[in-house]
């Protein structure tokens, strides 16, 4: 019998879904009419080809021991992956023949491996006995042990296996050699290649000419994808993107959601706001009109989740959206090391069952975010103090327009049943723009990082401290994706809008946060506050009589004059007090930078001197009003 004719399969093919479906495909590609590619070890009896055939099939004896995959009903069984092996009989006697079904159809394409020559693994394509064709990219390191995981992944997707025979698939993977080569990528997001470089979805691979089917997408987890899809981009355009027109902070929400995969492109490692508002006046519907980019209505998560669960999300994530809900649910003592985290793209390092390290996740995010409290008001309410670095990797941003989150309602009657009808539309058309948008820029060449710094310096993002800058910055990146989905074709607002924003959208945030002093600045305000609260109460002059002068309760220190003006001579216990949070070490640094601290010993910054016959340690500080402690 002659082989049937084999052609590779185009592995970035993939097959969109035209309805939502609670059942979403998984991470591997729906085929309806696939060509059928070789395998060395096992390959498919293609029926159409066997009727050629001047042999019936049930006079051909196959070769043994061999495995071969049939598409129809055969002599040995129902379609599948068959071993035909031989027994050895006692005595004497001629090898005894015995066929057994091991599973549905099964075929291995290509070898994997990433980047780096590791995580080797198996690219695989079946027919479950319901449904079309299907394709992992299977890790090797399924098959330690019994291989239970790798079933567990198989029988989730439809994949029926014999009981009995379960070793014998361990065997044809073990064996499999494919002469064909992928590079597998376990990680979404962007990958540079030698040729170019190339995006990589669970279900597809977004790239340039040949590049898109030299990569494949490669996970434990093969029914997992959270970037599901409904109706069309035309459809998602006229149903909800024309109706983020005259609104915003839906632009705004959109935009951000699109900033994901520029973050690579600009060298940029996140950007995230918080939209804060009273409760049902529309935030978690900007929220799902965000997460329609990339997804159904589910691709919208809660802050109600460990610090290390939203690392495992943000790197399954990566290069795209993290879309959080409620930040009013997040535990106040975590939150702040969690904006951290998210902000500086890197979890925590863990250590393997062995004791070696583990490769920490990794991720380059953009984060929308929603809630009744800012972030700094939510850790306060759980005793922890803010700081200026994770204000600026999570912008608060007011949620209060015209109609609740809404200044455009398109002709419906109110707020409510503006955010109801686009409720409504994001379980229709979803999960197409995000796609698309990268298909644009897979082939962009302008200098996008060139194109936010000057985008940073228009009027209206006039920034005057350092964490301002920072946070022009991050808005100029959001304004800039909406920028390019306008131009793209890709969303119903027009040019300008998503620029003008992101514009508003610093203003408001600079005026509330009053210009977000940096740790220095917070010091030095938490120092001055602390003398002008305390000066006449918790201070009293160094070089009086205690008999004479006034009783202080809960000393913080003494003051003395001079030609220069007052010092405040603070004990340890005063000013730690008034450092506010801050641990002594980093306190006394900004304000030695600063210059309020006046007289030290040469190996501290503090001094000794006698007090009332007692030597005593202070530290000598003269604050001095400037734009530091302004505001």
């Amino acid at each position: 019998m002659t082989s049937p004719a084999h052609t590779l399969l185009d592995v970035s093919h993939v097959s969109h879904l035209s309805q939502p479906s609670n059942h979403a495909p998984s991470s591997r590609d729906s085929i309806e009419t696939p060509p059928v590619p070789m395998c060395p070890i096992g390959h498919e009896v293609d029926p159409a080809q066997q009727a050629h055939d001047s042999e019936p099939e049930e006079a051909r004896e196959p070769r043994r021991p061999a495995f071969a995959t049939y598409l129809t009903l055969t002599r040995y069984g129902p379609p599948g992956l068959y071993y035909h092996g031989q027994r050895q009989p006692r005595g004497d006697g001629d090898p005894e023949s015995f066929d057994v079904w091991v599973c549905s159809p099964i075929e291995c394409l290509a070898a994997t491996h990433d980047e780096r020559g590791d995580n080797h693994g198996l690219l695989l394509r079946f027919k479950p006995p319901y449904g079309g064709w299907r394709q992992w990219a299977m890790p090797l390191r399924l098959l330690k042990g019994s291989g239970e995981e790798l079933r567990g992944e198989l029988l989730d997707m439809g994949v029926r296996i014999n009981p009995d025979a379960h070793k014998w698939l361990n065997k044809w993977l073990a064996q499999s050699a494919p002469e064909d080569k992928v590079i597998a990528a376990t990680r979404v997001g962007w990958h540079t290649l030698e040729g170019g470089r190339a995006f990589v979805m669970p279900r597809r691979t977004i790239a340039q000419g040949e590049l898109a089917r030299r990569v494949s997408f490669q996970s434990e987890f093969a029914s997992h994808d959270d970037y599901a899809t409904a109706g069309t981009l035309e459809g998602w355009r006229d149903n909800i993107g024309q109706l983020c027109s005259g609104n915003p902070l839906m632009v705004l929400a959109v935009s951000t959601a699109l900033a994901g995969p520029l973050l690579y492109l600009t060298h940029r490692q996140a950007a995230g706001i918080h939209l804060v508002g009273d409760s049902s006046n529309g935030k978690t519907t900007l929220l799902e009109v965000a997460a329609s980019v990339w997804g159904a209505p589910d691709f919208k998560r809660t802050w109600r989740a460990t610090g290390n669960g939203l690392e495992g999300i943000a790197a399954a994530l990566s290069d795209t959206a993290l879309v959080l809900d409620e930040i009013g649910e997040a535990d106040g003592r975590e939150i702040g090391a969690t904006v951290y985290a998210l902000g500086n793209g890197v979890g925590k390092a863990r250590a393997s069952r062995n004791g070696t390290a583990r490769r920490p996740h990794r991720w380059r995010i953009a984060v929308l975010s929603s809630g009744e409290r800012t972030l700094a008001a939510h850790m306060s309410a759980a005793g922890k103090r803010p700081h200026a670095g994770q204000a600026v990797r999570l912008l608060d941003i007011p949620a209060k327009r015209k109609h609740g989150a809404f200044d455009h309602l398109h002709r419906l009657d109110d707020g409510r049943a503006f955010a109801d009808h686009l409720k409504s539309e994001v379980t229709r058309h979803y999960g197409r723009v995000g796609p698309a948008f990268i298909e644009k820029l897979v082939s962009e060449e302008r200098d996008l990082a060139g194109e936010v710094d000057r985008f940073a310096q228009i009027p209206g993002f006039d920034a005057t401290r350092p964490l301002q800058g920072r946070a022009a910055k991050a808005l100029a990146l959001i304004g800039l994706a909406g920028e390019l989905a306008a131009e793209y074709g890709l969303v119903g607002w027009k040019q300008g809008e998503a620029m003008a924003a992101a514009v508003g959208a610093f203003q408001t945030w600079a005026a509330e946060q009053g210009g977000a002093r940096t740790e220095h600045e917070q010091i030095l305000a938490n120092v001055f506050g602390f003398i002008e609260r305390h000066g006449d109460a918790r201070f009293s002059n160094v070089d009086a009589d205690p008999a004479y002068g006034p009783v202080v309760h809960n000393r913080a220190g003494w003051w003395r004059d001079d030609a220069d003006g007052r010092a405040f001579l603070f004990n340890r216990e005063g000013l730690n007090e008034a450092l506010g949070g801050f641990d002594l070490k980093r306190g006394t640094e900004a304000l030695e930078v600063a210059g309020w601290i006046v007289e030290r010993e040469s190996a501290a910054r503090s001094i000794r001197i006698y007090i009332n016959g007692t030597r005593r340690r202070v530290y000598v500080i003269r604050p001095a009003e400037s734009e530091e402690i302004q505001a």
